[in-house]
């Protein structure tokens, strides 16, 4: 049975219990500087989404810009504290589905305009090497495959949350949150979204992560989540079929071959339950594997990752950056309910010092989808990027993802298409202080 207590009541209790953690840091770490945060970034977007019937084969284009504005009081004694506040605005026409500008008849592109409180954090730093934190905070777990900030929309995903993060003994790092509320990309300044999206979950959800990279080239990491999760609005079934307990471990290596090549070798497995109030029976799993050479700026990296579905549901990463994994046309953001196997491999290179900038990067990926339990596939995925740095503020990135849709035989013989084909451009600056 679990037992909740009211959003605020548990953030009140963390609070309580807060002074007498910090207690155990004896004295404060050294004093360190306030400081501004401005972060801004301007971003146009085409998509073209043959997936949207509603569409009717309109193209969808927008130009948001995003300004971050924040503080940072540095540490006195150890205590510091950080606000910051998100602004979006559109420009031009904005003929786009922001999810909250009624225009359903095109595309997603979900940066709806808003006002928000982004962070607003206090924070003790121990002579023991531990931080807490308390309050809206960004919260990234690892590689991001299950707690990330979706960094890449102009809004970006940050958590209600208490977190205690040590570093004390050399090469591990040991992180506990407590998350009272999950605030989404869309914004809770706005009215209900049309897509059906919930701008935040309410959340009873514990996560536990221990890294260790004390063995030169080794990052080895186990993870624990306990994700208790509920929505008011539209489709609340929706967060509580969500609510999953998930462990799991992650090894990455770094191998030196000879001299100036070095062997990539990466591997995780992860197991899903139901949790909380999710109504449904959950006996899922996740693996991944991958290999890879890196020499003078250059990756190259093979992989490959499954999903399982039971034919109900998917494995489920609600509070992941999901525009990190399975290509960038965002086409499986959600697990399908037959599962996902992904086959990819990635190109890289970057160059530092490059034509008298900073540095100037690429990528290029491709990815092979069926679905895990069935085997039926799912399409194809080209994904391209060009980035110039031109110094530590100034940033210019172009970015393309081709998704290219498959079909499946129906039971009757005809055709129906499992995703149908969807492209994106990005063209970003961005400045960072």
């Amino acid at each position: 049975m679990t037992v909740r207590l009211p959003v605020g009541q548990h953030m009140l209790a963390v609070a309580a219990i807060a002074p007498l953690l910090l207690a155990q840091g004896a004295l404060a770490a050294e004093d360190t500087e306030a400081k501004l945060l401005a972060d801004l970034r301007l971003r146009f977007e085409s998509v073209s989404d043959r997936n949207c019937a509603a569409c009717a084969g309109r193209d969808a284009t927008a130009l948001t810009l995003r300004a971050r504005i924040g503080y940072d009081t540095g540490t006195w004694q150890g205590l510091g504290a950080l606000i910051e506040i998100d602004q979006v605005w559109s420009l031009g026409d904005g003929e786009y589905n922001s999810t909250r500008n009624g225009e359903a008849l095109y595309p997603v592109v979900a940066d709806p305009v808003l006002t928000q409180l982004n962070r607003l954090q206090i924070s003790y730093v121990s002579e023991f090497d531990t931080v807490f934190t308390l309050g809206r905070q960004r919260l990234a777990f690892g590689n991001q495959r299950f707690i990330g900030n979706v960094g890449w929309r102009q809004h970006e995903q940050t958590f209600d949350a208490f977190s205690i993060v040590n570093t004390s003994v050399e090469g591990l790092t040991l992180t506990y949150a407590y998350i009272s509320r999950v605030n989404r990309i869309f914004g809770d300044d706005n009215p209900v979204p049309t897509s059906g999206q919930a701008p935040h979950f309410d959340s009873h959800s514990h996560v536990f992560d221990v890294a260790y990279t004390g063995w030169k080239g080794v990052k080895l990491e186990a993870y624990g989540l306990m994700l208790d999760l509920a929505q008011t609005g539209p489709s609340p079934l929706t967060a509580a079929r969500l609510s999953t307990s998930t462990w799991g471990l992650r090894a990455e290596g770094k191998f030196e071959a000879s001299p100036g090549l070095n062997v990539l070798l990466n591997a995780e497995y992860a197991h899903q339950n139901e949790y909380s109030d999710n109504p449904l029976s959950i006996d899922l799993s996740y693996c991944l594997a991958e290999a890879g050479l890196s020499w003078k700026g250059a990756t190259l990296l093979a992989g490959y990752q499954s999903l399982e579905g039971d034919g109900t549901v998917g494995f489920s990463t609600p509070l992941a950056t999901g525009h990190a994994f399975n290509g960038w046309a965002d086409i499986f953001l959600t697990t399908p309910t037959n599962g996902l196997d992904a086959a990819y491999v990635k190109l890289a290179y970057a160059v530092p010092d490059a034509f008298g900038l900073k540095s100037v990067g690429g990528a290029l990926n491709y990815y092979d989808f069926e679905t895990q339990r069935t085997g039926v596939s799912l399409g194809s995925e080209v994904d391209v990027q060009l980035e110039v740095a031109i110094d530590k503020q100034f940033t210019v990135l172009l970015k393309y993802a081709g998704y290219r849709g498959d079909g499946a035989l129906t039971g009757a013989g005809g055709w129906t298409p499992a995703a149908r084909d969807k492209t994106v451009a990005w063209a970003v600056v961005s400045f960072k202080y």
